[in-house]
């Protein structure tokens, strides 16, 4: 097939969906598929075989980006004259065959975001924001006017929202929840990297190690997991990992107010994820909103027990007590504490950490990619000769 994949970046290390489309774009080139990649700005690492179409757009001022992407994709894409079997839309535009919702609607993720959004005059400053109203509005084009045949969510939260606030028929939407990569993230990078973790954060042998993973510190519910570590017996020796993007004063106040700052470790970004998971014992996720949440089925592929947010669609993939613990939202730093107090217990944390990894090799990457192809297929199937 002739594959077009339309996104805003395509850059490995930008992480999220621009990583998704990347590693796609490799496996769909693998099965021997002629792959063009629509985008504004490319990364230095691309895979032989692509053929990459540059998109203009605006980009001072972000509503003029998001619109003149919107508009000028589908007209690059039909400049080229190439009869495509399938163009894959990951940002938004004004014409795609496949639409991929990877973020949720866009009304859900501002309730979760911005404070002000409780209440409604909050709702109308956020509201008015340019960007805001702008992806909104575009998001809003493509749902009421169909600009798409198939529209694909991440989770059934995800459906459920696009469902709910466009009313949608549900024959419309298809889940396919975000894959592993269960090669990279594995249970044995606790041999390989767990020491070499632990030596560099200042982890004692003895401690048992929380990890959390996440960019926006505020929405991930990060205060939540300090809460749950100051109410951990003070006898337990634990520490949290805290890796991601985030206010870190912020954040190493409220620890200290807690109690709890010589038990955190801010680690910032790190580009190895899959070392750090290898270096610890436990995920916490308690997310206040996630379309899924990628890097709890990352730490569940690399045999880590996992605690998550029902605000959270990787919630749905996790058997509660089984292979992870799901907390209910709104959260409570009790029921956070009463599960890691539970998995403390190594033979637990063990037993659990193999049935999530197991899991999780029932999301693998390639999984996700044998459902994207089944839906190519049938777009491709339901407009022959174009």
């Amino acid at each position: 097939m002739k594959i077009a994949l339309v996104v805003y970046q395509f850059i490995r290390e930008k992480g999220g969906v621009e990583s998704y489309v990347f590693h796609l774009s490799k496996q769909l080139l693998d099965r021997g598929h002629e792959v063009h990649i629509f985008a504004h700005r490319f990364g230095k690492d691309r895979y032989s075989g692509l053929i990459c179409h540059p998109v203009p757009a605006i980009t001072f001022w972000s509503p003029l980006k998001y619109w003149t992407f919107a508009v000028n994709a589908p007209k690059i894409i039909k400049k080229t004259q190439i009869k495509f079997d399938v163009v894959h839309g990951f940002t938004q535009t004004l014409f795609q065959d496949i639409y991929r919702v990877g973020g949720g609607c866009h009304w859900d993720y501002m309730m979760h975001t911005y404070p002000l959004m409780q209440s409604r005059f909050g709702r109308i400053l956020i509201c008015l924001n340019p960007r805001h109203f702008s992806l909104l509005l575009l998001e809003r084009i493509i749902f009421k006017r169909k600009h798409y045949k198939q529209i694909t969510c991440i989770s059934e939260q995800c459906r459920e929202e696009i469902i709910h606030h466009y009313q949608l028929s549900p024959d419309d939407i298809e889940v396919i929840y975000n894959g592993v990569d269960t090669h990279i993230f594995a249970s044995q990078n606790k041999m390989r990297c767990r020491d070499a973790v632990r030596a560099k954060y200042g982890i004692a042998p003895d401690e048992v190690l929380l990890l959390f993973v996440g960019s926006g510190f505020k929405r991930k519910g990060l205060k939540y997991a300090l809460d749950a570590v100051s109410r951990v017996n003070k006898s337990r020796k634990v520490k949290l990992l805290v890796v991601g993007k985030g206010n870190d004063r912020e954040y190493q106040r409220l620890a200290k107010e807690k109690n709890v700052l010589d038990k955190v470790v801010f680690a910032g970004v790190c580009k190895q994820i899959e070392e750090i998971y290898g270096g610890g014992d436990i995920f916490v996720f308690p997310s206040e909103y996630d379309a899924f949440g990628t890097a709890c089925l990352e730490a569940m592929a690399s045999g880590l027990p996992v605690i998550a947010s029902r605000a959270s669609g990787v919630s749905e993939i996790i058997t509660h007590g089984q292979d992870g613990f799901v907390i209910d939202h709104p959260i409570d730093a009790k029921d956070i504490t009463n599960y890691i107090n539970i998995l403390l217990e190594k033979d637990k944390r063990v037993q659990i950490g193999l049935a999530a990894r197991r899991k999780a090799e029932m999301y693998s990457f390639e999984e996700n990619i044998e459902k994207t192809l089944r839906i190519y297929g049938k777009i491709a199937n339901d407009n022959p000769g174009e």
